[in-house]
């Protein structure tokens, strides 16, 4: 008998790893297939409100895959000390800009360096478009502080997980911290996320689109056996955006996660 052949992935796979998941969205839904789904509403959308709810449903439904996913995940040994020591490097990457920032010549100097390095490295798209969002914005003369503003949230994302050393702790004591913080992460029980959490969640971002465009209600509808699935309008619809980044999902599961968000608060 020959191999298998390895089973391609679903696009939401794919998307988790993209580099700009509004762009790759907007390949998925494509303009053939927005004129198409603009019919479901009973007032036509404008064209740009309607992409953007398509691809902000399509991102919760990617984002919440992600979710269900990170949470049956465990930290490594030594995910504490690299947490650490991102926390230090972004300590002192933050004051050697400020100290940096006193010189318009050093300033000028490494903004200049850095805008010339990323636009001609094609392997880092993910910085270019970090770049073009926030330094290239700025003014010449503080260009550096959207580094250093990052750079400051950083060590405070880490501050607010585990604590930094202290100026005179021990290293010893510093990494037993940080094994101990992993020990009492993974020791603690995993939250549950609902088994259809990135449907909900796609249901929750699609939900004000069908409800400006359209005069039935947001509802889940009842159940037909002969179509096997529920009789509702908004569902069909939400189907149609999912199903383009998830083939293996039930028509029906459509009615239940909208059924399930209107339960929330």
């Amino acid at each position: 008998m020959g191999r298998k052949t390895k089973q391609a992935s679903e696009p939401w796979q794919r998307l988790l790893h993209s580099k700009d998941l509004s762009v790759d969205l907007c390949a998925i839904y494509s303009t053939e297939f927005l004129e198409q789904f603009a019919q479901r509403f009973d007032r036509e959308p404008d064209q740009i409100e309607l992409l953007r709810g398509v691809i902000e449903t399509g991102k919760a439904f990617v984002k919440g895959k992600w979710l269900k996913l990170s949470g049956k995940d465990r930290l490594l040994k030594f995910s504490g000390v690299h947490f650490i020591g991102a926390g230090l490097g972004a300590r002192r990457l933050a004051e050697s800009l400020r100290q940096l920032s006193k010189s318009d010549l050093a300033s000028r100097g490494l903004t200049s360096s850095l805008a010339d390095y990323v636009a001609r490295s094609d392997h880092l798209s993910a910085a270019q478009q970090a770049y073009r969002a926030a330094i290239s914005q700025s003014g010449p003369k503080t260009q550096l502080e959207a580094l250093h503003q990052l750079a400051s949230a950083l060590e405070a994302a880490v501050e607010q997980l585990i604590p930094l050393p202290g100026e005179h702790e021990e290293e010893e004591e510093v990494r037993a911290r940080a094994l101990e913080f992993v020990e009492t992460i993974n020791s603690k029980p995993k939250k549950l996320t609902p088994k259809n959490h990135a449907l909900e969640e796609a249901a929750r971002a699609f939900r004000p689109l069908w409800e400006r465009y359209s005069e039935i209600p947001y509802i889940r509808g009842r159940y037909r056996h002969e179509i096997g699935g529920y009789d509702s309008k908004p569902a069909e619809a939400l189907f149609e955006i999912v199903t383009r980044l998830d083939s293996t999902i039930a028509s029906s599961l459509a009615g239940t996660a909208i059924e399930n968000i209107r339960k929330q608060p």
